[in-house]
């Protein structure tokens, strides 16, 4: 892809272009590592036919500008793809500036129509006015605009705040109460007190062993000599289940209480 317009010209980049596009890239991205930079360039590379970048030159070959795009499946908040992205937009300070800007936005255009995208979309920060102007000078449409907000909160000295670190994984966040009774332990408590409610696992507690009492496998009778052994069965293998799932619990902390919330009395103070 080769155009000429005025003064200037667009071209897709080539390995020739590769110093000038290292150089400007470390200016626009000084953090950036030269391992970084030359994997992306390789990236790059192999993806032309996902990616491409156009270059604006003067006739002396300087670069005047930059644009990078990617073709995606579907963008936020633009609907169904594909679409064509600008990731970079770079034009140099100087005489030539608005139309290395305007040549460049219309040559991208054409790149995203021959590839089947429906449009271009691009994004700038809310700060960036010169940018802003230039997207819509380029014949760009605002579609929305993003502020993230932040709310401070003064943690009562009461809390302790625990780390992620030791939270046990896979496990959701506890959820904190309190009351006004006195000092209490918050936490998702529920856990660790096994598969059932307590009165539920008294109750198969007390049949069980009733039915540990009653059984008589030598009776002739079909319930005392068949069902209650068969009852009993049952009942030592979930007594071994509950003795594993609390071996499980205490070993790995699961269902411990991972925030507490203390709440002193007036009598404590």
């Amino acid at each position: 892809m080769n155009t000429r317009s005025g003064k200037v010209e667009i071209r897709a980049i080539n390995l020739a272009d590769k110093p000038a596009w290292l150089a400007l890239r470390r200016r626009l991205l000084p953090a950036s590592s030269d391992a970084e930079l030359e994997s992306e360039w390789a990236q790059m590379m192999e993806q032309r036919g996902l990616r491409m970048t156009l270059m604006c030159v003067d006739a002396q070959d300087t670069l005047l500008g930059m644009i990078e795009l990617s073709r995606r499946s579907n963008a936020h908040g633009l609907g169904p793809g594909p679409v064509a992205f600008v990731d970079t937009l770079h034009v140099e300070p100087g005489e030539h500036r608005d139309e290395a800007a305007r040549c460049l936005a219309d040559a991208a255009a054409k790149w995203a129509q021959a590839r089947g995208c429906r449009l271009l979309a691009s994004d700038t920060s809310l700060d960036n006015q010169w940018e802003q102007k230039l997207h819509l000078d380029l014949g760009f449409e605002e579609v929305a605009r993003k502020v993230i907000y932040r709310r401070p909160l003064a943690v009562p000295p009461t809390v302790r705040a625990v780390p992620d670190s030791e939270l046990p994984p896979g496990r959701p966040l506890p959820v904190a109460r309190a009351d006004s009774t006195g000092p209490r332990e918050i936490g998702n408590t529920d856990l660790g007190s096994g598969w059932w409610p307590g009165p539920v696992r008294a109750s198969i507690f007390l049949l069980g062993a009733l039915c540990f009492y009653f059984t008589d496998i030598f009776s002739g009778n079909v319930f005392f000599g068949v069902v209650l052994p068969v009852v009993d069965v049952v009942f030592v293998i979930y007594l071994m289940i509950l003795f594993v799932d609390m071996k499980y619990r205490r070993k790995t902390g699961a269902g411990e209480n991972r925030i507490e919330l203390y709440q002193g009395s007036n009598d404590a103070e």
